[in-house]
């Protein structure tokens, strides 16, 4: 059986099919979708934004990170859930889609790249904390960071007007 085809099963179950059909459920699952986006990548933004130094460079980022941590992991699980869910609903015309398939790699090195900074800056932030001067590879991994997040909301709404 090809990835083609376990999507089209996967989207012509009823689950998937009544999902996809319904008046309310697809719209509310979107909005949550795009509402959870907003809150996440932005958080994850502005994290990026203090550790390039552009905003509230005076407060460490220790604080700022432990302030909105608990949101960005809140917005990211709703985004990760109904991003299931809207995949699910309409599994083949996606993956069909050179957006989605754009988006999903550019979704994974997102994640690498914050998996990188959690290992190799994360534990030494105590270091750099206070300091006015942020280790270059924190800024490379920032930047990187505003590059996959604009790309992944980039596919991610012309893919919606694709499908």
């Amino acid at each position: 059986m090809s990835i083609i085809e376990i999507c089209q099963w996967a989207q012509d179950t009823e689950i998937a099919t009544s999902l996809r059909t319904s008046q309310f459920a697809f719209p509310l699952i979107e909005g949550s979708h795009v509402l959870a986006l907003a809150i996440s990548v932005g958080i994850v933004m502005f994290l990026d934004l203090r550790l390039l130094g552009l905003v509230f460079r005076k407060t460490p980022v220790s604080r700022v990170m432990q302030q909105v941590g608990p949101w960005m992991i809140a917005g990211m699980t709703i985004m990760m859930l109904t991003g299931f869910l809207l995949f699910f609903a309409q599994a083949k015309n996606a993956w069909v889609s050179i957006f989605f398939k754009v988006k999903m790699i550019l979704l994974i090195m997102g994640a690498l790249n914050a998996l990188y900074y959690q290992i190799k800056y994360f534990p030494r932030m105590a270091d750099w904390d206070l300091s006015e001067k942020v280790p270059a590879g924190v800024k490379i991994v920032a930047v990187l960071s505003l590059i996959f997040w604009f790309g992944v909301i980039i596919c991610g709404r012309t893919m919606a007007y694709e499908i």
